[in-house]
């Protein structure tokens, strides 16, 4: 029996409390046992070597660490202690800042809208060479929050300044907002596609109320979702495009702790019994 940690910040577990506890209660079934901490119970510490504390005990080093705190400096720590953790630090850190995941996909040849990466202690609008209007993103924002449409100088101001960190990013106005393709992505599976749009604003999330739909991927939609998933050890990852003016796929983000939502929505599919599956599978020849 190979023996594992689901890691959760408090408020995210309170969202999706049914997900996590279908992780516990059929870990079994896959020879595996999971048990829960929250990252305010969790700490992490050096001494002679790399360890962990739960609750004012320290843990036995566990086989493995489903992370889904998006904090790469606690998937990191479990690393540095021997252990195989879903998703890896990398794909935390750099899927968790947008500026980075761009740097990393861009740089191997695949297309996005044009994007600059800006720190608002350096950062002067009125050098900014960029033409309005743009859209304006938190680099660590998920589920459509710190993304806002700029149609000026002056908004672009307003909202930097009301942002929580400093880094952000710019992008061109797509061809087409308010809809988005999400493919969901499991070690180098492609699980499925759902369309997300929305008719009230150019954020398509289903979050914020956004509609979704399945969507069928073509040939060459598949060929770049798997183009990206070899880059990397992706364990499972929602992959998002946007769409130029003929309907052609633009890379977006990725979301390191994608929800499931909209996959037991949109199809009949057993999301946590692959992903157990998926760490079986890892497990297997320890």
């Amino acid at each position: 029996m190979h023996s594992g940690l689901l890691i959760y910040g408090r408020d995210d577990y309170k969202k999706n409390q049914w997900f996590a506890e279908q992780f516990i209660e059929r870990a079994q079934e896959h020879g595996l046992t999971i048990d829960l901490v929250l990252t305010d119970e969790l700490f992490l510490g050096i001494d002679e070597q790399f360890y962990a504390e739960a609750r004012r005990k320290r843990l036995v080093t566990p086989n493995f660490v489903i992370n889904r705190s998006r904090n790469s400096i606690i998937a990191t720590h479990f690393e540095k202690m021997g252990c195989r953790v879903f998703n890896s630090a990398f794909i935390t850190e750099i899927c968790n800042h947008k500026g980075k995941t761009h740097q990393f996909i861009n740089s191997h040849g695949i297309k996005s809208v044009k994007t600059w990466i800006g720190n608002r202690h350096d950062f002067c609008v009125e050098q900014f060479g960029g033409d309005f209007p743009l859209i304006l993103k938190s680099v660590a924002g998920h589920g459509g929050r710190e993304v806002f449409f700029i149609a000026n100088e002056k908004e672009l101001t307003e909202k930097l300044a009301t942002f929580s960190g400093d880094e952000f990013i710019l992008q061109e106005v797509c061809t087409n907002p308010g809809v988005d393709i999400r493919v969901f992505v499991m070690g180098n599976e492609i699980l499925a596609a759902v369309k997300r749009y929305s008719e009230k604003s150019f954020k398509a999330n289903f979050s914020l109320g956004g509609k979704v739909e399945p969507y069928s991927l073509n040939d060459d939609e598949k060929r770049l979702v798997r183009k990206i998933a070899q880059l990397a050890q992706f364990d499972f990852v929602g992959i998002d495009f946007i769409l130029d003016e003929e309907g052609r796929f633009l890379f977006n983000e990725i979301e390191d702790v994608v929800g499931s939502r909209v996959l037991y929505k949109c199809y009949d599919m057993d999301v946590v019994g692959k992903y157990l599956a998926y760490i079986e599978k890892s497990q297997k020849g320890k």
